[in-house]
């Protein structure tokens, strides 16, 4: 825009009644409590109609009845929200204080010929200025945009914007103009709804004590891995763990130290599987360790891994070293037989009481459903 080039600020009536609808719906019909903004873009479209009557030199107004403009003022200085008019180069033409308070401007006289780069970091101011770019530049309507702004506090700040071009009396864009609502709140509401949203689901889905998979959820998990073993023809393995004489820990040490031997348990298994494996408590002191395209003789000698790291060193309790055991039974599935997660479990835990059957702190593994009871189970790596 040329210096001393006049600008007429005039904004046709259907164009005038397309922003007032198109911006109070697009925020009024997201939020019940933006009615405001419906105010904000009949001033805003007051001040394009009544300046488009007079040229303006370079922001000049003083051809404006003095009544008019003190009138305008007084309407702008009353929102809330943000109103502003900028050029084509993103200078502030017109700022009300709602704006200049986002900005951490003192007034918002201090916004006038001043741009997004003298009160916002770079890459912030950039990315405002290329939006405004190209409403000049396509002469379309940037509607209810959610920006974002960092503060010094660490607190982002959320504005929702609408930006409309701003043409002269040719119907040329030659700017935009600005209005905005302060979101932050609501922002901020929305994350702590999420965040509760996803502490239910966590609870509903994870032991409270050990924050491993529930009973529900890890059955859930081998559900879906017997799926996928039949789509990808690969072999699903289970491991049911026990600690052995875990009711003699409760009676000599308490149950608060029988809840830190199981949290320190949960807590060596999560460490010694791999990230696509699935550990849950499936009750009491019994844990369920899915192992996802593991084959039978993977699935042993990974149990044996498993049990060595829960049982060489002593747990740590506020009652002092507590040194445990675990019996381990294992169970492989194939896809050229379709089971049921109760079938996995029935097979597995067979395979856990025969582990302590031979005397616990070791793994057996559940050979085939059909076999007869002397050679169901072996123990051979």
């Amino acid at each position: 825009m040329t210096s001393g080039t006049p600008i007429r600020f005039d904004l046709p009536a259907h164009i005038a009644t397309f922003i007032m609808g198109v911006v109070s719906q697009s925020f009024s019909a997201a939020y019940c409590f933006f009615g405001s903004l419906a105010l904000a873009v009949a001033a805003t479209v007051w001040i394009a109609g009544r300046w488009g009557r007079r040229p303006i030199s370079n922001g000049d107004v003083s051809e404006t009845r003095p009544g008019e403009l003190e009138m305008l003022r007084a309407v702008i200085a009353s929102l809330p929200d943000l109103i502003y008019v900028k050029d084509s180069r993103s200078r502030f033409l017109l700022a009300n204080r709602g704006t200049a308070d986002v900005m951490g401007a003192r007034s918002s006289s201090e916004l006038l010929g001043r741009t997004d780069f003298d009160f916002y970091p770079k890459d912030l101011a950039e990315g405002f200025f290329a939006d405004e770019q190209r409403v000049i530049q396509t002469g379309k309507t940037l509607i209810s945009q959610d920006e974002h702004i960092e503060e010094a506090d660490g607190r982002t700040r959320w504005i929702m914007t609408t930006k409309v071009p701003l043409r002269d009396a040719a119907g040329r864009p030659i700017g935009i103009i600005g209005i905005g609502r302060n979101i932050t709140t609501l922002k901020e509401s929305e994350a702590a709804l999420t965040k509760t949203r996803e502490e239910l689901r966590f609870k509903a889905s994870h032991d409270s004590l050990t924050s491993l998979w529930n009973r529900e959820a890890i059955l859930e998990m081998l559900a879906g891995e017997i799926s996928r073993e039949g789509r990808e023809k690969t072999c699903t393995s289970v491991l049911l763990a026990d600690i052995d004489f875990f009711k003699s820990i409760n009676d000599r040490y308490g149950h608060l130290v029988g809840d830190e031997v199981l949290q320190e348990v949960a807590r060596r298994f999560l460490k010694s599987v791999r990230g696509s494996d699935f550990v849950g408590r499936y009750g009491g002191e019994e844990f369920l360790i899915v192992l996802s395209c593991c084959s039978a003789d993977d699935a042993l000698e990974r149990a044996e891994e498993i049990r060595l790291l829960i049982c060489e060193a002593p747990i740590a309790t506020s009652r002092g070293p507590v040194r445990i055991s675990i019996s381990v039974g294992v169970f492989t599935g194939s896809h050229r037989r379709t089971l049921h997660p109760d079938d996995f479990f029935r097979e597995v835990d067979s395979a856990l009481y025969a582990a302590k059957a031979a005397g616990r702190n070791c793994c057996r593994v559940a050979l085939c459903a059909h076999a007869g009871s002397r050679d169901r189970f072996s123990s051979d790596l």
